[in-house]
């Protein structure tokens, strides 16, 4: 009896101490959720919007009917000129390393066709991306969507610049750099008397004019 007596009085004082210590650990999450919400970012000014537009998230890459749209984005400037400067480099590297790819893959398949272990044909695809690149940055880039928002930093006591920049490239100035590419491909394969590179860039570049 004695033991099913100091069992009953042990029970609720076991409940109640839990309670306790549930009521503990809550205040402390309170707690590190208000020091937390304390040391957040306060945006001061913006563009425009009250919170970031949706593009900013987006991939750094897309494509849709309109064009290709390639973002680059720099956070924690301390000024807003260098901070939209180094926002557009970064826009600028996905965009060259994008379209590399995309070029590469297309004039390989077009040079190649199915024979992609031939390898005297590859510096010509090589040469036709490149040529392709160089003609976009000189025409065919344009800046489209920008945004900014200067926030103060509790933290370090300092306000800072974010920034986000969208880059564009038309699908009509993407394929005529891709003609000017070809039509320096059948000149370059004439030049060196390259009859296989020559039929192959003729092909190509009537497919391009085709599709222009």
């Amino acid at each position: 009896m004695r033991d099913i007596r100091s069992f009953k009085f042990y029970v609720p004082v076991f409940f109640i101490v839990f309670f306790l210590a549930g009521c503990g650990t809550s205040k402390v999450a309170k707690q590190n959720e208000a020091i937390i919400e304390m040391q957040r970012p306060i945006v001061v000014e913006s563009t425009g919007k009250d919170k970031r537009p949706d593009w900013t998230s987006q991939e750094t890459f897309i494509e849709n009917d309109q064009g290709f749209h390639f973002t680059g984005g720099y956070m924690g400037g301390v000024d807003y000129a260098l901070t939209l400067r180094l926002a557009k480099a970064e826009a600028t590297k996905n965009l060259l390393e994008s379209i590399e790819i995309k070029a590469r893959s297309e004039f390989s398949s077009a040079i190649h066709g199915r024979n992609r272990d031939d390898g005297d044909l590859g510096r010509y695809v090589t040469d036709a991306v490149a040529w392709t690149v160089e003609n976009l940055r000189v025409r065919g880039i344009r800046q489209g969507m920008s945004y900014y928002e200067q926030i103060f930093d509790p933290v370090s006591q300092s306000f800072k610049y974010n920034s986000w920049v969208q880059l564009v490239i038309s699908k009509p100035d993407y394929q005529k750099a891709k003609v000017d590419a070809a039509q320096r491909l059948l000149d370059k394969a004439a030049r060196e008397q390259d009859k296989e590179a020559k039929e192959k860039a003729m092909e190509l570049l009537e497919k391009l004019r085709q599709e222009v």
